[in-house]
């Protein structure tokens, strides 16, 4: 699943805006937080009341990040938390501190409960169970990072997410947005320090693939529209879609459409199933066949392969040059990491070029 994040200073228009947007693509949860020291406390409310009116018409979920801190900036008795959070619209409740078990089970009663994943240990989940809660209602939600070289590292991440699954907790982590940073450091959002440059749907495939995370949020303000459509066409239809760059003149009738990797997987490139089948009937001649074949090259073989011609490969790793072998162009840099996730009967297409 893949959520979002907005930013009660970016302005209520702007945000009422981006709802819409992330209606569109699907998005159900939204993510925000009422006591980040940029923000303007004075304006949060009637921002933040007209942002859920609009989302609970969607039928969407804002998440806002709380600590007992939150009622003194809006002066609010604590005892009132259930009432204000009420009127207010919100969904789910981030508790970052200052709550006991019992008033975040109070408090479960109406709203659904995020806890700091970062946090959770065996003593904790102990008390949750004492006080009723079953522990796979309980999402836990880690943090973002937006100073560079702070975020997580994959061996961390990993032991900590394996010991969330295991206690059946659901897991969220958060990825950069790729067209609008947010301030003050416009350094991306991401949980995993390895992210922070990464291309989005990469990210968001790790992340599900090899860290047990159920949610997936962007933590930056916007994220580009061939982004969300790639992320969208994985989600809804489990298609890997790849960017590609420096793309041949000459490119065959089927180059576009859907593939499909071949079940039993080979070991150095990525075969179309059905592109040699598609194309039999067509002769597949020699051309820009002597150049070699980096990671991430796309080819198809010609006619001098015999019945191998007209098949779509993607290198995984560096190739030499092969007479028989045309080559058609490249994915860019940046999507060479999510070949490792096209595994067999994996559908994958090419865009851009």
């Amino acid at each position: 699943m893949l959520g979002a994040s907005l930013y009660l200073a970016e302005g209520t228009e702007k945000n009422l805006a981006f709802i819409d947007r992330m209606h569109d693509a699907g998005v159900q949860t939204i993510f925000t937080s009422m006591h980040i020291p940029e923000d303007d406390p004075v304006e949060t409310l009637d921002s933040l009341k007209q942002i859920t009116k609009k989302m609970n018409e969607y039928g969407m979920e804002l998440m806002t990040d709380v600590s007992s801190g939150t009622f003194d900036i809006y002066n609010i008795e604590k005892e009132k938390a259930k009432e204000f959070f009420t009127d207010l619209g919100v969904s789910s409740l981030r508790m970052d501190y200052g709550f006991s078990y019992q008033e975040m089970k109070d408090l479960a009663e109406n709203f659904k409960i995020v806890l700091n994943a970062s946090t959770i240990n065996d003593e904790m989940s102990e008390e949750l169970e004492a006080v009723g809660f079953d522990l796979s209602d309980i999402t836990v939600c880690h943090n973002f990072y937006p100073r560079e070289n702070t975020g997580l590292g994959r061996e961390f991440l990993y032991e900590r997410n394996a010991y969330l699954n295991e206690k059946g907790y659901r897991i969220q982590a958060f990825i950069v947005g790729d067209k609008e940073k947010r301030g003050p450091i416009y350094a991306g959002l991401p949980t995993l320090e390895e992210h922070r440059t990464a291309d989005p749907l990469y990210a968001y495939l790790d992340l599900v693939e090899n860290f047990f995370v159920d949610e997936v949020l962007v933590g930056d303000i916007e994220m580009s529209e061939e982004s969300l459509q790639r992320l969208d066409e994985w989600i809804d239809h489990e298609v890997i879609s790849l960017p590609i760059q420096d793309l041949y003149e000459e490119v065959p009738s089927i180059f576009y459409d859907e593939h499909i990797n071949r079940p039993d997987v080979a070991e150095d490139v990525v075969r179309s199933s059905q592109s040699r089948i598609v194309l039999r009937d067509e002769t597949i001649e020699p051309l820009n066949n002597d150049v070699e074949r980096p990671t991430g090259t796309i080819t198809i073989d010609n006619v001098d392969y015999g019945r191998y011609a007209g098949e779509i490969q993607i290198t995984k790793k560096d190739l030499p040059a092969d007479e028989r072998i045309n080559v058609l162009g490249k994915i860019t840099d940046e999507a060479i990491p999510l070949l490792q996730f096209i595994k067999g009967r994996t559908k994958f297409k090419f865009i851009g070029g």
